[in-house]
């Protein structure tokens, strides 16, 4: 019986273009004075276009997600010689996590899973410190007993080592294991290829068609619970 389950953060337990709106809020007020508009939702849309769902776009001039939001705010909206886009990449990176915003339904889940005896864990592209202080924002962290960073295991999903070595962490091997994100490559086929059972969280990227169909979807994290249980007795 899997004893573990694993979730991928951005748009998984936490929404991320939500998190961008409130940190939009949040930049405007900062700011304010410096900007040329303090129209948040003008503000959230440059952000929007840069970030691309925590996915640096291929065609992006600059180097990673920090860079594009940062300097694309500056260019636009900073009128002041006095704010230099390096004050506006420190105030995303020191800031951006702090204006998380939960799933729908994952703190519940959280708990949930906690009270059923799992183990439950993070497995994250990106950078250790911005993923802890992200995850710190659930209402529910204290039940999240392992947090795994591409920047500290030294490896980014989808290789399946990131997977199988987080597991294999805590004494699990890897088909005692369920894994949860929203990514069909990086999350779905990552999990799968190290032997993991993977959910795909639907809504924030398509399936492309040239990868197996997943064998478990859901709309939202308040599906779960029925997947686990039905998974539970076709096993019986």
């Amino acid at each position: 019986m899997r004893k573990a389950i694993y979730f991928d953060l951005d748009n998984t337990l936490v929404h991320r273009n939500k998190s961008i709106s409130a940190y939009s809020e949040m930049f405007s007020e900062r700011y304010a004075d410096s900007l040329i508009s303090v129209n948040s939702e003008d503000i959230a849309m440059v952000i929007f276009s840069q970030d691309n769902g925590g996915y640096l776009s291929e065609t992006s001039p600059y180097s990673t997600i920090k860079d594009a939001v940062s300097n694309e705010l500056h260019k636009r909206f900073i009128h002041s010689k006095q704010v230099a886009v390096e004050d506006i990449l420190e105030h995303w990176i020191q800031n951006f996590p702090q204006c998380a915003q939960p799933m729908s339904g994952a703190n519940d889940l959280l708990v949930q899973l906690s009270e059923q005896g799992f183990h439950i864990g993070i497995i994250s592209n990106g950078a250790d410190k911005t993923r802890i202080a992200t995850a710190e924002t659930l209402g529910a962290f204290e039940y999240i007993k392992q947090l795994v960073s591409s920047e500290a295991a030294g490896m980014r999903k989808p290789d399946s080592g990131i997977f199988t070595k987080s597991a294999n962490e805590f004494g699990f091997t890897a088909d005692q294991c369920w894994y949860i994100g929203d990514h069909p490559v990086n999350d779905i086929e990552g999990a799968r290829k190290a032997g993991m059972q993977a959910i795909w969280l639907r809504g924030f990227h398509d399936w492309p068609e040239d990868i197996d169909k997943p064998s478990h979807s859901i709309a939202c994290l308040s599906e779960v619970s029925s997947v686990l249980v039905s998974k539970s007795n076709n096993q019986r």
